[in-house]
């Protein structure tokens, strides 16, 4: 479904990505794993076109993105939950959820509107008409997926979505991400939390210093003591 072939994305003049490749299949989830500073939301901002690559290519369902905006790539099915959750403080949950609502063109039979969101936290709905910025942590986490949701996305990138959250928010949000991945969603997922990744992915990818250095399963992971001190300091 996603495709990404040696990717190279700077910031300036600092080379971040530097060669990336890998692919996200239909219906699975991926991690993207590696230390602060390895490239992995520099990955996601460069597939959601916040930042343009300089080489190499990136493919969703047969169509390029390189040189496509931010709001296009949105609408060919691209969700995008970005890091720090970004709710819009002066707006309502509602309004929140609301004011990124778009149709599935392609399947009718499966969109997601303001109920089904309502549905998957109904906590949501419960406080509608408090602002974003008076929820929990993870409560603002539940909104910022939904109001990913509504756009109703084939495919959502999420950047770090257990940032700042207790463990037991962290549990809570793993199930959620299965949910969605058993009803058809796609989904590239960076993250730092080892044990939320291998609970979630299908596949585990590790960067650093702007590049792929492992590729595996999560139980190859988790049996590799020496990658993940290498890698990801365990």
């Amino acid at each position: 479904m996603l495709e990404l072939q040696n990717v190279h994305s700077y910031y300036g003049t600092s080379h971040i990505l530097q060669g990336v490749s890998f692919s996200v299949p239909s219906k699975k989830c991926v991690a993207l794993l590696g230390r602060n500073g390895a490239g992995k939301s520099t990955t996601i901002h460069t597939i959601a076109g916040l930042l343009k690559p300089r080489r190499g290519k990136i493919q969703f369902k047969e169509r390029q993105l390189n040189n496509l905006l931010p709001h296009q790539i949105s609408c060919l099915g691209i969700g995008f939950v970005p890091q720090g959750r970004r709710i819009f403080p002066s707006l309502t949950i509602r309004e929140n959820l609301t004011m990124a609502a778009r149709k599935n063109l392609i399947d009718r039979n499966n969109n997601w509107d303001l109920e089904r969101v309502y549905e998957l936290f109904p906590v949501l709905k419960e406080r509608e008409k408090n602002m974003g910025t008076e929820l929990s942590g993870g409560q603002q986490q539940m909104l910022a997926i939904g109001r990913a949701l509504m756009t109703n996305p084939s495919f959502l990138l999420m950047d770090e979505p257990s940032e700042g959250l207790a463990p037991v928010i962290i549990d809570q949000v793993g199930d959620i991400v299965v949910k969605l991945k058993q009803e058809g969603l796609s989904i590239l997922m960076v993250e730092q939390n080892i044990s939320l990744a291998c609970k979630v992915a299908d596949e585990i990818l590790i960067m650093n210093k702007g590049t792929i250095v492992w590729q595996g399963s999560p139980d190859e992971l988790m049996r590799n003591n020496e990658i993940q001190h290498k890698y990801l300091g365990v």
